[in-house]
């Protein structure tokens, strides 16, 4: 029997950005929340939220996708073999 044998390569990578600042006083939305409560809103909302350089960026989330990587972790490695009769 002849086989065909295939490898299949998994890997994670995990990018950490520059982080950017913002004044909760120009986000009104975000007015009487609490930092967890702050931090549960951005993460739903951060294409919908206007961004510190509204010249350049069109939300939040473009402007903080566009920050420099200042640390990138490559891990969880998953190796599987497999075969294909032919």
């Amino acid at each position: 029997m002849k086989l065909k044998i295939y490898v299949e390569e998994t890997f994670t990578t995990t990018a950490n950005r520059e982080h950017i600042e913002i004044d909760t006083d120009n986000y009104p939305e975000l007015e009487g929340m609490t930092e967890d409560e702050i931090s549960d809103y951005i993460d739903e909302h951060v294409w919908d939220m206007k961004p510190t350089d509204e010249g350049i960026y069109s939300s939040l989330g473009e402007e903080l996708s566009d920050q420099s990587i200042y640390d990138e972790h490559i891990g969880g490695e998953e190796t599987e073999f497999y075969v294909e009769a032919i």
